[in-house]
C-alpha cells in the first residue's frame, strides 16, 4: 500500500497544480520551503492535520499534540520564495510570531499580474485566506469542462466568488488519477483524493523520512491522513528543508 501513498504526494502536488492554473491559486510554499497551509486554492495538500485510529475511525483518544512545518523568519523577507509570482511577495506574508505565514492576496491587480492568462481572475477579499479566483453567479460558472474534480459539483459559489468545493466521489478521483486507487477522503474540508488504508502502516511512504513515518499518520474512514508533524527536526529533515520549525497550536 504504501506505494500508493508515494504516487498520492506526486497526484496532490499536480491537484494544486491542475486547480492553480485555470482559477489562478498559487501554493504559498514556493521554493524556499515553506508550508504555511493558508494555500491559496482548496488547501487541499498533503499535510492534512487530525487524527484517527486503525479501524479507519477518528482516534479522539489520542493525546499526541501534532504541529505543522513552517518557514523560520526573522522578517517577511525571508518568506519570499525565490521564483515568487506577484501573490507571493513580502506584503503578502506574515513573520510576526517568528514563522512565515502566507497572508493571501491584496487586491485584484494582483491577482491579474500573477495570472495574466486568466482574464477575469479577481481576489475574493472576503475568504478567510484572500484567494484569487474567479466571479461566478452559480456553482456552474466555475466548471471546466473535461476535468473530473473541477465539475459543477464541485465548487460553490459564495458572495459571487468562486470557491473550490473538493471531490464529490471517489470514482471521480480514480477519473482525475487513472490506474490509482485513490478515494474522496472527506474528513478533509474540503474533501481531498487520498490513499485508501486500513492501517496507518498502509500510508508510510517507501523512501520514508521523519515527517512520514507511521507514527505521523492515521487512517480515517479508510483513507490516509498525515497527522503533521512531532518536532522541529522532522521538519527539518524533510523537503520544507533546514529552516523550517514544527509550529503547535
Amino acid at each position: 500500500m504504501a506505494r500508493h501513498t508515494s504516487k498520492f504526494f506526486a497526484l496532490t502536488a499536480a491537484a494544486a497544480i491542475a486547480l492553480a492554473a485555470p482559477i489562478g491559486c498559487e501554493d504559498e510554499g514556493g521554493s524556499n520551503g515553506s508550508d504555511s497551509d493558508s494555500d491559496s486554492d482548496s488547501d487541499s495538500d498533503s499535510d492534512s492535520d487530525s487524527d484517527s485510529d486503525t479501524d479507519s475511525d477518528s482516534d479522539s483518544d489520542s493525546d499526541t499534540d501534532f504541529g505543522l512545518c513552517h518557514l523560520a523568519c526573522s522578517d517577511t523577507a525571508t518568506c519570499v520564495p525565490i521564483d515568487a509570482i506577484a501573490t507571493q511577495t513580502a506584503d503578502n506574508w506574515s513573520c510576526a510570531p517568528g514563522y512565515c505565514e502566507w497572508l493571501g492576496c491584496l487586491d485584484t491587480a494582483e491577482c491579474q499580474e500573477a495570472f495574466p492568462a486568466v482574464a477575469s481572475i479577481v481576489c475574493n477579499t472576503a475568504a478567510s485566506t484572500p484567494t484569487c479566483t474567479l466571479p461566478c453567479s452559480v456553482a456552474g460558472d466555475c466548471a471546466q469542462a473535461g476535468k473530473p474534480l473541477f465539475d459543477a459539483n464541485n465548487w460553490t459559489c459564495e458572495s459571487n466568488f468562486c470557491v473550490w468545493a473538493g471531490c464529490a466521489t471517489t470514482a471521480e478521483c480514480q477519473e482525475a488519477f487513472p490506474e490509482t486507487e485513490l478515494v474522496c477522503a472527506e474528513y478533509s474540508d474540503p474533501p481531498i483524493c487520498a490513499p485508501p488504508c486500513s492501517a496507518p502502516s498502509d500510508c508510510v511512504p517507501d523512501d520514508a523520512v521523519d515527517l512520514f513515518e507511521e507514527e505521523n499518520w492515521a487512517c480515517t474512514g479508510g483513507a490516509c491522513e498525515h497527522l503533521g508533524c512531532l518536532s522541529t527536526e522532522e521538519c527539518a529533515s524533510s523537503s520544507h528543508g533546514p529552516d523550517s520549525i514544527c509550529v503547535f497550536d
